[in-house]
């Protein structure tokens, strides 16, 4: 087998994809620790086998939902494979496929687990132990204790599971014998329970005979409660028929009472027509005038209204118009005394800028002598400096001056300013105070005028409907009020006059109807009466079948209760027999079982003491090949410098043959230690190879140069290339970044911010 390419993406560290193509022969693999040397090469193992040392969920690159890709491309016996292996969603479902020479061979995680393990000829436990080997694993051949050492190799080689096969089916014989033992402690008599069951049989049937008597007797007191319910119910609808016509017979006198009273109130009601029709013309004259007599009401109401909305206004006083004058002629005063200030304000501020800048001139001048050259020109100042040094005085004092003249100007005329302003405000709320007394007084005036006007009207409207005005309008309200009261009632009471009237046509003909009802209610309470004297029905004769019904009842119920409780005693009886049966038959599962126990127990000792021997053949036939092939392999690698390597067959312990004589490691120096160790490593991964019937032809070393010094890393380098001869390929990580330098071929891995890296052939 000989790795061709490998590809990632999104796998652990290598987010972005990484595409390798893999050489054959010694392939270094070197970075920083941490960087993902040995996630780079357990992604062989997921893709081909789906196994890993995380869950899953974990392979997939920290933060990343894409999907995880991994391939691994390789040549085995003159075909070339491809396995790809993919984790997708969020659930992290898994899907794997398998090629062969560009045809997909597999589909599907167990498919294609089974298809390699076809082609390679060992499962993963096994191509594990054939192709990695760790620095940890070769330092136990020489550093570990015996017991430690011979476990280590036996778990290489794939016999610790027949230790653990061996002793499970020896606990498994113990156990069986265990459980033999408290089941012959609860065995029952077989003969005792057969003899039970006779007795429990025969008792199931005598209780089955006195429940079918007891049915009997059930069925016949059911007859006669059957024959004592018909005669009850035929009674019963006798009653009810009798009282279904005494209902109608009420109903119908009930219509015959209601018609008779209502001819009486008819014949009442036509008499009461006259003194009716004499009302309604007393009345006529008085409801005639109502409309008339609200319109008077109404118009009357609006003048005395209109009259007392003007009245509640009152007398008005007379309000002098104001006069705007006097506040305009104050407040240009003030606007003026203002303008006038900010003037002097601005004559101020550029006089005291030039002030500023005499001044500055002056503190120049006095700073410097006649002796001194001139700071612009550079010529000398000479004597006439100091008039020039008098005259910026002179300049300065003439400045504060007009200054100070400027700030009493200015002063008289702030306080100036400030007197016209109160003043001009104290007219402005004076013209505002006037301003507003004139405004009511105008709105009062509009409301007496829209008063007066309201009341003319009325009285217009009054006097052209011939209403005569009074001396009080109130008091000729209440008394039109009155009167339509009184006309009011007039006409409700003339309204119900007539509608008696109305009715005078039809009261004839509501009698003839009611004398008709009168009638056929009296015939139909006679033909009801005929009925219930035909129907012959008595209550005594009702009670008498009630408690005949009441007695054969009870008598049912006795009978049906004996007949019950003899049916539970013999169904008693019956479950009684049936778990005789189910415990013989129990007994008999129990006693069967004891024989296979027995059996059972016996097989599992043989089974295990084949396991024992099988497995101690096992181990005696690895020792002695796995101390050839290690003692060929350290020949290679010492060129036969040393007469012989020799591994003890229980301890795994190596010793090399010097001058004819065996010796411990602890004899020779680290080199030795090495390449024995490697030697014997290998070895273990050829018989690995052997026991699988596959030859897988790829080593895999982790970290075998960490603890060496520089000597023994060239001797150990010196051994791998030599291996070239066994092993089609051998990848080898290291973090010494040297030793690349001397490996035919290298892949790098660098490390990348954000816990990420890649890798790259160099």
């Amino acid at each position: 087998m000989r790795i061709t390419r490998l590809y990632l993406r999104n796998y652990r560290v290598y987010e972005e994809p990484v595409d390798l193509e893999v050489p054959a022969g010694l392939i270094g693999i070197y970075g920083l620790n941490g960087s993902g040397k040995s996630a780079l090469l357990e992604s062989i193992l997921w893709t081909l086998f789906g196994r890993a040392r995380t869950a899953k969920e974990e392979i997939r690159t920290a933060g990343i939902l894409g999907d995880c890709v991994t391939e691994v491309e390789f040549e085995h016996e003159d075909h070339l494979y491809l396995f790809r292996r993919i984790i997708t969603g969020q659930v992290a479902a898994v899907r794997a496929h398998a090629w062969c020479d560009g045809s997909q061979m597999a589909e599907g995680v167990t498919d294609v687990k089974r298809y390699v393990e076809f082609i390679l000829g060992m499962n993963d436990a096994s191509f594990r132990a054939s192709v990695f080997a760790e620095q940890n694993q070769l330092s136990a051949f020489s550093d570990h204790t015996p017991a430690e050492r011979r476990k280590l190799v036996l778990g290489l080689l794939g016999v610790t599971p027949l230790d653990g096969a061996r002793d499970q089916a020896r606990k498994d014989a113990r156990e069986t014998r265990v459980a033999l033992d408290r089941l012959r402690v609860v065995l029952a008599d077989l003969g005792e329970l057969e003899q039970h069951l006779v007795s429990a049989e025969a008792a199931a049937e005598e209780t089955e005979r006195a429940a079918g008597a007891g049915e009997l007797a059930e069925a016949a007191a059911r007859v006669a409660t059957d024959r004592a319910d018909t005669e009850y119910e035929r009674l019963a609808g006798v009653a009810q028929a009798h009282r279904e016509l005494v209902h109608q017979g009420q109903t119908h006198r009930a219509d015959l009472d209601r018609a008779t009273q209502r001819v009486q109130a008819l014949r009442a009601e036509g008499e009461d027509m006259d003194q009716a029709r004499a009302r309604l013309g007393s009345l006529s004259d008085r409801a005639a005038g109502l409309a008339g007599t609200e319109e008077h009401l109404r118009l009357s109401r609006t003048v005395a209204q209109a009259r007392d909305g003007l009245d509640a206004l009152g007398c008005l006083v007379e309000v002098t118009p104001p006069d705007p004058e006097p506040a305009t002629a104050a407040r240009e005063k003030a606007d003026a005394d203002s303008a006038r200030l900010a003037d002097i304000d601005g004559e101020r501020r550029a006089m005291k800028a030039e002030r500023d800048r005499t001044a500055e001139a002056w503190e120049t001048a006095h700073e410097l002598s006649g002796d001194e050259s001139c700071p612009l020109c550079g010529q000398a100042l000479g004597e006439a400096f100091a008039s020039v040094r008098y005259r910026r005085a002179a300049d300065l004092d003439l400045a504060d001056q007009r200054l100070a003249a400027l700030d009493g100007e200015r002063s008289a005329l702030a306080t100036a300013a400030a007197a016209s302003k109160g003043t001009s405000e104290r007219e402005d709320a004076a013209l505002w105070t006037a301003q507003k007394a004139w405004d009511a007084h105008q709105r009062a005036v509009d409301r007496q005028c829209d008063a007066q006007a309201r009341l003319d009207v009325a009285l217009a409207a009054a006097t052209s409907a011939g209403v005569q005005a009074p001396d009080v309008w109130v008091i000729r309200v209440e008394e039109l009020a009155a009167e339509v009261a009184d006309r009011r009632r007039a006409a409700e009471e003339c309204g119900r006059l007539r509608g008696r009237l109305d009715r005078q046509a039809s009261i004839a003909t509501e009698l003839a109807e009611e004398l008709a009802r009168r009638d056929q209610a009296h015939e139909a309470v006679v033909v009801l009466r005929d009925m219930v004297r035909e129907l012959g029905f008595r209550d005594e004769d009702l009670d008498a079948a009630g408690a005949a019904r009441t007695r054969y009842n009870r008598e049912l119920a006795e009978a049906t209760s004996r007949s019950q409780d003899a049916r539970v005693a013999a169904a008693q009886a019956r479950t009684r027999a049936e778990g005789a049966a189910t415990e013989l038959e129990g007994a008999r599962a129990q006693h069967a079982k004891a024989e296979e126990l027995t059996g059972n127990a016996r097989h599992l000792g043989r089974v295990a003491d084949l396991l024992s021997g099988f497995r101690d053949t096992v181990v005696a036939t690895i020792g002695p090949r796995l101390s050839a092939q290690a003692a060929e392999l350290f020949g290679e690698l010492t060129d036969h410098e040393y007469d012989r390597l020799e591994v003890d067959p229980e301890t795994y312990e190596i010793k090399l043959g010097d001058q004819g004589i065996l010796y411990g490691m602890g004899r020779f120096s680290g080199s030795e230690t090495d390449l024995a160790n490697l030697a014997l490593r290998v070895a273990v991964s050829e018989q690995v190879g052997f026991q699988s019937g596959g030859a897988v032809g790829l080593l895999v070393l982790d970290e075998v140069f960490g603890p060496l010094d520089d000597d023994r890393k060239e001797r150990m380098l010196g051994a791998l290339q030599r291996l070239g001869g066994r092993f089609r390929q051998i990848l080898v990580i290291t973090h010494d970044s040297a030793i690349k330098e001397q490996l035919p071929s290298a892949i790098e891995v660098v490390k990348l911010p954000g816990r990420r890296a890649t890798a790259r052939l160099v």
